[in-house]
């Protein structure tokens, strides 16, 4: 009785197909934070179900010696990646690594001379040593590679106590008794408890609930006077999360929601607002006249009027009337101050 011929699990190889398999053995090494199934599928011009087939098989034949596959599948938000397996990476740090850190000190170096730039130094350091010789021969070049460009950082040398206090107590959950300065008010001392230090626009800000009020606040650390780590801990809120209280605001300073009509009044200002993400709300509507309306719902308008201001010769406010005065009102103090130099 003739033997009978076991069928093979997958459709015969061609050539194309082994060139795409290889493509993407090599490929995975150099990224990794993964490769996208959407970005390999266009890169190699493959569909998704030839490109689960080639998953399949790299799963089942692309292994180590212990039979763990080198390659795994995950998930970053809707997004399904591959990258290699942590047991697949070499112990030596890659480049590409390097870079990542390069670039994140450079971003921190607004906070110089305080403890949180002092504990990604150390880590710097620590890094560092573990790196093989070849990539340690470059890195003054290497480092020359990443750049940052803070927006009016902030100093915070003389805030280094305050803050360390500040991060001991978020890493404990300890209240801190805070004595606190604000611009247009007397100070005032907040039994504290702080549930997250937020950095915008090179600064930082605590968020957390005050024992002077019910809802959740934020303050601004240079304007801290002193901060004392108290003994009693608190309960983190289950519920909470930071992006709850910036979500909808123009900024950091929450406010009562409003919508905001901006009439833009030429074209290349019109590119420029159009390239950029303001606000999750906005809207661009074009009239019949020809101009744009530019349209947000905001949580408080603070920073928006301060944004408003250097925008003041291109952007017209057209509702709230409130807003426009006010705008309207601080553009005539400026004239006023110019003027008065003739």
């Amino acid at each position: 009785m003739p033997r009978k011929t076991r069928t093979p699990k997958y459709r015969t190889p061609t050539y194309g197909a082994a060139t795409r398999l290889a493509r993407i053995v090599h490929e995975l090494p150099g990224r990794p934070y993964g490769w996208s199934h959407e970005a390999i599928m266009a890169e190699l011009d493959i569909s998704a179900r030839t490109l689960a087939r080639y998953q399949k098989m790299l799963r089942e034949e692309f292994v180590d010696d212990q039979g763990r596959p080198l390659i795994e599948e995950v998930a970053q938000d809707e997004r399904r990646l591959l990258r290699m397996a942590a047991h697949a990476h070499p112990v030596e740090s890659t480049a590409y690594e390097v870079a990542s850190f390069c670039f994140a000190l450079e971003v921190f170096k607004f906070l110089e001379g305080t403890v949180l730039k002092q504990g990604v130094d150390g880590l710097w350091e620590r890094f560092a040593k573990g790196l093989p010789a070849r990539i340690k021969l470059g890195l003054p070049q290497f480092r020359k590679r990443f750049f940052a460009v803070p927006y009016a950082p902030k100093l915070y040398t003389e805030c280094d106590q305050n803050l360390d206090v500040i991060v001991r107590c978020l890493i404990g959950q300890n209240r801190v008794r805070i004595q606190y300065n604000a611009i247009e008010r007397a100070g005032k001392t907040h039994l504290f408890e702080p549930y997250t230090l937020a950095m915008y626009r090179s600064g930082l800000y605590l968020i957390g609930k005050s024992d002077r009020g019910s809802k959740v606040i934020t303050l601004a650390v240079e304007r801290i006077a002193s901060a004392e780590k108290l003994p009693e801990r608190f309960e983190y809120p289950k519920n909470y999360a930071p992006e709850k209280y910036t979500e909808g605001t123009f900024g950091i300073i929450m406010g009562p929601e409003e919508t905001v009509e901006l009439l833009v009044l030429n074209d290349q200002t019109l590119q420029f607002l159009a390239a950029r993400q303001l606000h999750p709300t906005q809207q661009f509507r074009k009239r019949r006249d020809g101009k744009t309306v530019l349209t947000m719902t905001v949580r408080g308008t603070a920073e928006l009027k301060n944004w408003l201001l250097g925008m003041a010769p291109w952007v017209k406010v057209l509702r709230p009337a409130s807003l426009r005065d006010e705008v309207r009102g601080l553009l005539e103090q400026a004239r006023q101050v110019y003027a008065d130099e003739r």
